[in-house]
């Protein structure tokens, strides 16, 4: 049995560091000042960027790092299947509109 990560409150305060630079990544990546289509390549990368951020949730404030039983890799599984299938639909919308 695995017992609960004890992450610092150093860690924790570099962990949201990332993540407010990933989210302006997210904004960049999103065009959030533009009103203009994002385009296939700023829709990837906006999707791998949240999944990123996502998965660092998960990991260090959610501690599904130390999870048993597969509940860590199965929330991955879970946000990674949500954002494929983001992407998939936006790509189907992009091409319907060409």
């Amino acid at each position: 049995m695995k017992t609960l990560h004890q992450f610092t409150p150093r860690t924790l305060v570099i962990v949201w560091l990332v993540l407010m630079g990933l989210t302006i990544g997210t904004m960049i990546a999103g065009k959030v000042t533009d009103a203009t289509s994002l385009g296939m390549i700023w829709m990837g990368v906006l999707m791998v960027v949240t999944g990123f951020k996502a998965t660092l949730i998960l990991n260090y404030y959610l501690d599904l790092k130390a999870a048993t039983g597969g509940w860590g890799k199965g929330f991955v599984s879970l946000v990674s299947s949500i954002l494929i299938i983001v992407f998939v639909i936006y790509a189907g919308f992009a091409m319907a509109t060409g």
